[in-house]
């Protein structure tokens, strides 16, 4: 028997394992992939739950955007990378695909922007200049309301205001954009007050509208009187007023800009609404030569010469321009042979603010013609001046001369005609006219004839005065001689017998002296027949 037999029944007879059955209980072994299996469920979830929404952004271009690196910031914060970048179907343009963060699902909606942010040069301003190094990134504008959404159209070009910024938009409408371009400044009293955003051509093709937000705080500066206009480039005009250069900024003579103001410095009128449409003036002297529901046209008749006066010269009234010049020409009458000037004006009553009236605009609109009768009662009259010695021009000067007859407004005509007053210099020449006029009806020749006789006699007095004169200074002249040297004489031995020291004065003193005592007797003699008029009879010794 060989050894593999051996072997092969040592094995059949060993014993044979059992195992014993439990019912109901797991083996430990499957714990292990069980509780890896929930931890890997819980982690997934844990990254689900926590993973923001995927958008798709397009562009029309990619310059600059990297997939994988590019970020979508907002106020420098990450809040999403761009995974996947793409061209569409019709390689019109780019699609991105970005991963945002969680917390950016409720901000996505149909108003939220976005746009690719790099170094620009734009309205005067340079930005973006950190992208020079780190490289491109974009920018959002969450949205402020609107159903969600996931799919956006990038923007080209940033916007210029940003819904965290707080301010009021409005409209402006001009006839031409000029030089102005979105991110053109708005200025308020030199200020930076806010920017245009938007541009756009009116439906019918006439006009231009822009949009613009005035930040707060100027915005509530913004009211129903407010005056906007283009104060691009540099202004230089020559009038009544002489040479004037005028501009808002450095940064509006290179690129454009907008400024705004409240005529007169009102503001007491109703704010302005949002979006409210107001016209943009080509220039801030436009604003005085606008027509509008405010401007009222009005007739003034001149005598004298109005060289120097032009269209467009200013109608001021104490100084602040009402308006403007609007036609100058030349009226004939055969009748009585005069040549007036007719001036035509337009006036902004509107730039008059009243105490007490809110709304000073709409009151002057309805009233104008009761304020002007009460102004020329009070002796409101127009009149040419010289607005600039250098260059000539003449302006129409308002204002009150109280001296002036009374006068009121012709509203029959059409257009009402206003009171004037010569000027200064036609006062002086009327007067010079007036005397010229009156010697002019004097006989002349006939007084001078009558002058010449008077003169001839006068001269003949004048000969026999000197005559009179020559007999007296012979005759009578010598005895009037005598006579006052006698005089002096008499006067001399006057002085020495009046003098105190004289003897005449002594004995005059000595006699003086001697009366007074006399008549104090007499006094007392008086005094003693008063108590005894007996004695009268009796004598002095009986009566007493």
């Amino acid at each position: 028997m060989n050894r593999n037999h051996l072997e092969d029944i040592e094995l059949d007879n060993l014993p044979e394992a059992v195992p014993e059955e439990k019912p109901g209980r797991i083996s430990i072994v499957w714990l292990i992939p069980l509780i890896a299996l929930l931890t890997g469920i819980w982690l997934g979830y844990k990254a689900w739950s926590e993973m923001g929404p995927t958008i798709k952004i397009s562009f029309k271009s990619a310059e600059g955007l990297v997939a994988g690196k590019t970020k979508i910031k907002y106020k420098n914060v990450e809040i999403g990378t761009v995974d996947k970048i793409e061209l569409s179907p019709d390689m019109s343009h780019v699609v991105l695909t970005a991963s945002m963060v969680k917390n950016a699902r409720e901000y996505l909606t149909e108003t939220t922007r976005f746009w690719v942010v790099r170094a620009r040069v734009a309205a005067g301003e340079v930005s973006g200049l950190e992208t020079v190094l780190s490289g491109a990134y974009i920018g959002i504008d969450p949205g402020a309301g609107g159903a969600k959404a996931q799919v956006f159209t990038g923007l080209e070009i940033p916007p210029v205001v940003t819904k965290d910024l707080t301010g009021r938009h409005f409209y402006l409408r001009s006839d031409n954009l000029g030089s102005l371009d979105l991110g053109s400044p708005v200025y308020y009293r030199k200020m930076k007050a806010g920017s245009v955003i938007s541009q756009k051509m009116d439906d019918n093709g006439q006009s231009v509208m822009l949009g613009v937000f005035i930040n707060a705080p100027y915005d509530k500066f913004i009211n129903q009187d407010t005056r906007f206009w283009n104060a691009s480039g540099l202004g230089l005009t020559l009038d009544a007023n002489g040479i004037n250069v005028y501009t808002e900024s450095f940064t509006t003579m290179i690129i454009g800009g907008i400024a705004f103001e409240n005529p007169g410095g009102s503001t007491q009128a109703p704010n302005a609404d949002e979006w409210q449409e107001f016209i943009l003036y080509e220039n801030h002297d436009a604003i005085t030569k606008g027509s509008d529901l405010q401007s009222a046209s009005y007739l003034l008749y001149f005598t004298g010469s109005v060289r120097g006066l032009s269209i467009g010269a200013p109608v001021e009234l104490k100084g602040i321009r009402l308006g403007q010049v609007t036609g100058i020409k030349m009226e004939y009458n055969p009748d009585t042979k005069d040549i007036k000037i007719p001036v035509n004006i337009e006036m902004q009553m509107d730039r008059i603010t009243i105490n007490g009236i809110p709304d000073t605009s709409t009151f002057i609109q309805n009233h104008h013609g009761e304020l002007l009768d009460g102004l020329v009662q009070q002796g409101l009259r127009a009149q040419l001046q010289t607005g600039n010695y250098v260059t000539g021009q003449l302006l129409v000067d308002l204002d009150f001369y109280p001296d002036v007859p009374l006068s009121e407004i012709d509203w029959e005509s059409y257009p009402p005609v206003l009171p004037t007053i010569p000027t200064p210099l036609e006062k002086i020449s009327s007067t010079i006219f007036s005397i010229i006029e009156r010697l002019e009806v004097l006989p002349l020749e006939k007084m001078g004839e009558q002058l010449y006789q008077t003169i001839n006699s006068l001269t003949e007095t004048i000969k026999q005065t000197k005559l009179l004169t020559e007999n007296l200074n012979a005759t009578v002249t010598p005895a009037i001689i005598a006579t006052l040297q006698q005089t002096e004489k008499t006067l001399v031995t006057a002085e020495h017998v009046l003098n105190d020291e004289s003897p005449v004065q002594q004995e005059l003193s000595r006699v003086m002296d001697e009366l007074s005592k006399t008549l104090r007797s007499i006094r007392l003699l008086t005094d003693y027949l008063e108590r005894n008029p007996e004695a009268l009879i009796h004598g002095k010794g009986e009566a007493n």
